[in-house]
């Protein structure tokens, strides 16, 4: 889980960080915090990094630009996590939804119960998210790319491509982390250099596997006994 705070205040700052911190301890969340004092601060750095980013808590009264208008241009670069305002008046809380806010903790009077619920549902938002859309970063260009539309990727020395649709997009990862991200998505491992949607295979052989759309794609030896149980299982 990626987390941002922004508060002018360092006190404020320090204080959630600790209640998060507690909070992904004791349910097992793996959190990483990078605090900011100013929206401009956390806009720059979100530029680079929104597409990754989960959660992010804003204080809304703040010398420069304040909460909401940070909130409304994190939605104009593409952030499509969640906004959570941290502040000490309950005034603008209808705003929140002009940005689609999780929701509007009020400082000093959001009980603990109410702080871990709100946590808690941004990890389960998050973890639907990803099941339904992979989103993809290389050179400053991000794509939301529907897990269902994957046909296959393919990669070679880092750079892997991803098929979907009638487009593609190449990025940086490895294999590895792919088949952690999509386990259970409906993936199987046909070649040291492809990973393929199972809905999309039409057959399969000791050297290839025909897709649904024509395309052919290699088989390695030492993936195909593995493939073809894989695909069994799942027709």
């Amino acid at each position: 889980m990626n987390i941002f705070i922004c508060d002018d205040s360092a006190e404020q700052v320090s204080l959630c960080k600790d209640k998060l911190l507690c909070l992904a301890r004791q349910h097992g969340v793996h959190a990483s915090i990078k605090t900011f004092p100013s929206g401009e601060a956390l806009l720059f750095e979100a530029e680079d990094t929104y597409a990754t980013l989960d959660l992010i808590y804003l204080d809304i009264r703040m010398p420069g630009l304040n909460g909401l208008e940070t909130a409304k241009r994190l939605r104009e670069i593409g952030y499509l996590g969640d906004i959570v305002f941290f502040t000490f008046t309950p005034d603008h809380a209808i705003d929140g939804y002009d940005v689609s806010a999780l929701h509007y903790v009020v400082k000093d009077q959001t009980s603990a119960e109410k702080f871990e619920e709100i946590f808690l549902r941004a990890c389960e938002r998050k973890a639907r998210r990803e099941s339904e859309v992979l989103v993809l970063t290389c050179a400053g260009e991000s794509r939301c790319v529907p897990v269902e539309d994957i046909r296959y990727f393919e990669i070679q020395q880092r750079i892997v491509t991803v098929y979907y649709g009638n487009e593609q997009f190449e990025f940086y990862s490895t294999m590895m982390r792919l088949e952690e991200q999509l386990f259970d998505k409906g993936f199987v491992r046909t070649h040291k250099s492809f990973l393929v949607g199972k809905r999309f295979i039409h057959s399969i052989d000791s050297t290839r596997v025909l897709l649904d759309t024509g395309e052919e794609l290699p088989v390695g030896k030492r993936y195909y006994a593995e493939s073809l149980a894989s695909i069994g299982a799942a027709s």
